[in-house]
């Protein structure tokens, strides 16, 4: 698969849980993060170009923030092989400047 990231993903150092906000769930657990996407490992499989509202809750509060909204999208989806999990990655399409600038803090503080 040929790599169109613009930006580089960063691995965390912190286990971070992401929420559906539409259905109310777990989606799944971040792998790595960028300013414009992100991969997640998840229990089921994800519908590839859907649409996602997610919750993200920090690790510690970053500018008086304890979890980050975003909307992204569902750019691919594979299951892991010998696990009963998905890998997913998505776009981030929707997020405000402030987020943003969480996202950032967040990336300078835990990327490992």
């Amino acid at each position: 698969m040929e790599q169109r990231r613009s930006r580089d993903r960063k691995h965390l150092n912190q286990t971070i849980d992401l929420f559906d906000m539409i259905n109310q769930r777990k989606l799944g657990e971040l792998v790595n993060l960028s300013l414009g996407g992100m991969m997640i490992m998840c229990e089921n499989e994800l519908e590839i170009n859907s649409i996602f509202q997610l919750s993200m809750n920090l690790p510690s509060a970053i500018n008086g923030n304890t979890e980050l909204h975003i909307g992204v999208d569902c750019l691919w989806c594979r299951h892991v092989d010998n696990f009963h999990r998905f890998w997913a990655g998505f776009q981030i399409i929707d997020a405000s400047d402030e987020t943003l600038e969480c996202i950032r803090q967040l990336l300078d503080t835990y990327a490992i």
